[in-house]
């Protein structure tokens, strides 16, 4: 279950990462977001990213925990880079 829970933060903190980005928001909402919430995004993907690191650590142990936090932050982020490199496959099966 730590594992699940701490895929899941990685690849959620990603995202908002991802969608911090003005150019990102552009290809995905069709617009920029104002300043603030480009912050806000950027602020909670941190926070997400360091949520799973403390829950990996405390679930498997700061050694082990560690290697597990940055095994599922590499796959958050290649998921990640994956739905941006198909958005537009994405973003047509939404629109149907």
């Amino acid at each position: 279950m730590i594992h699940f829970a701490t895929a899941l933060l990685s690849l959620a903190g990603f995202a908002l990462l991802l969608m911090a980005m003005p150019r990102h928001q552009q290809d995905w909402l069709r617009r920029k977001l104002p300043p603030g919430t480009s912050r806000l995004l950027k602020l909670g993907g941190l926070a997400l990213l360091a949520a799973g690191f403390a829950l990996a650590g405390q679930g498997l142990g700061w050694g082990y925990g560690t290697v597990a936090w940055c095994g599922w932050l590499s796959a958050g982020a290649a998921i990640t880079l994956t739905a941006q490199t198909n958005r537009e496959r994405i973003l047509a099966r939404w629109r149907r």
